[in-house]
């Protein structure tokens, strides 16, 4: 069980982290049992509004990426069918509630066939894809009210506004925790980093920024050291595992810029709490948080972001995650490589099937990362 006093040591704090980042939610019930979970799948599902209700938010990642359920087909990616596989075996059963953000087909359809074969309650929220077009912020604070009754009925309890203005402050806390951690990604170890931005999306946050906040003097005092490797950008979306990190770490690289769905993009984007209505400021966060595939606020501004933030972290090279059978990042992969290129940024596109590489995978991470160490070529 989880106790405040026992984090007072950073390395401690560390160890936790890490440790909750590898569990991946497993012994929830044992570390904190006096918390109720709600789970989500997507950075667009508002935690604000899961946090005023009085549960705790909880990513769902699968603990395989091999089953199939009957229910779903098999060109569906390793998330969807994981996941629906741990509903099946009832990996899920204490959650209070299941939270489905309308991004991409197959977790659209995901919506449904969960709420029929799964015994767990769902909840959908539908964001603009087109999230600064007329009349989007209307739309977009009108989902929000719809999640909040929502919420309300699943825990018999009313929203307060003060619950709802503590949520954001717990938020905007932890997101500036993060950017500082973010910083630092320079001269820490690639999967050391991934995997304390994991566990933010995993553990109670109360717990988690505080651990976080204890942990980060220490982090600051072991990323004084330099390092020789390759700086690179990931692109990707979710990503349950360091395996993609450890190898390219391993060989010679360093993630110095982060765009994963699990990863830093999940925190950013500026909380505010200043507006009477505290709908209004949560719409404000999720429309300006820099976009993933399947939302837009114009045709090239994803990749004139990730161009830029390339060159701000100075990245010899991008390498591109496609998870096999996600549409939105295969469509988004090929220009968002050509802009790269243009830019002179190497770029290396992976097909995984789930999140982890093996053998084809480093003899071609290798070559990629060895020719970004050896300089410009022709």
């Amino acid at each position: 069980m989880f106790e405040n006093n026992h984090l007072k040591d950073p390395r401690q704090s560390l160890e936790l982290l890490l440790e909750e980042a590898t569990l991946m939610g497993a012994k929830r019930l044992i570390r904190y049992p006096n918390r109720k979970f709600f789970g989500y799948f997507c950075s667009y599902f508002p935690e604000e509004l899961i946090l005023a209700a009085g549960l705790e938010p909880l990513r769902l990642l699968p603990d395989s990426e091999n089953p199939t359920p009957v229910e779903l087909p098999a060109y569906c990616c390793s998330l969807a069918r994981g996941t629906l596989d741990m509903e099946v075996r009832e990996k899920w059963s204490d959650l209070v509630g299941i939270g489905f953000t309308h991004t991409c087909d197959t977790m659209q359809c995901l919506s449904g066939i969960w709420a029929a074969c799964g015994n767990s309650k769902t909840v959908d929220i539908v964001p603009p894809v087109m999230l600064n077009a007329p009349g989007a912020s209307s739309y977009y604070h009108a989902e929000l009210g719809s999640l909040l009754n929502e919420l309300t009925a699943l825990t018999k309890h009313e929203i307060q506004n003060e619950a709802l203005r503590a949520a954001l402050v717990l938020c905007a806390n932890t997101r500036k925790l993060v950017t500082e951690l973010d910083a630092l990604r320079f001269n820490l170890p690639s999967p050391l980093i991934f995997s304390l931005l994991r566990a933010g999306q995993l553990m109670p946050r109360p717990e988690y920024a505080l651990a976080l906040e204890n942990c980060l003097p220490l982090l600051k005092d072991m990323a004084k050291e330099t390092h020789n490797k390759a700086n690179v950008l990931v692109s990707s979306a979710v990503l349950e595992n360091n395996s993609l990190f450890e190898m390219i770490e391993e060989l010679g690289g360093r993630v110095v810029a982060d765009d994963t769905c699990t990863g830093y993009r999940h925190y950013s984007g500026v909380t505010v709490s200043g507006s009477e209505n505290l709908l209004l400021d949560i719409v404000q966060r999720y429309t300006n948080m820099p976009p993933c595939p399947c939302k837009n606020r114009s045709l090239n501004e994803r990749i004139s972001y990730l161009t830029a933030l390339a060159k701000q972290r100075h990245a010899q090279g991008a390498i591109i995650i496609v998870r096999k059978y996600c549409e939105p990042h295969a469509w988004d992969a090929v220009t968002l490589s050509e802009s790269f290129r243009r830019c002179g940024i190497r770029t290396l596109t992976l097909e995984l099937e789930g999140a982890n590489v093996g053998g084809q995978e480093r003899t071609r991470l290798q070559a990629f990362l060895e020719s970004l160490l050896e300089g410009p070529g022709l």
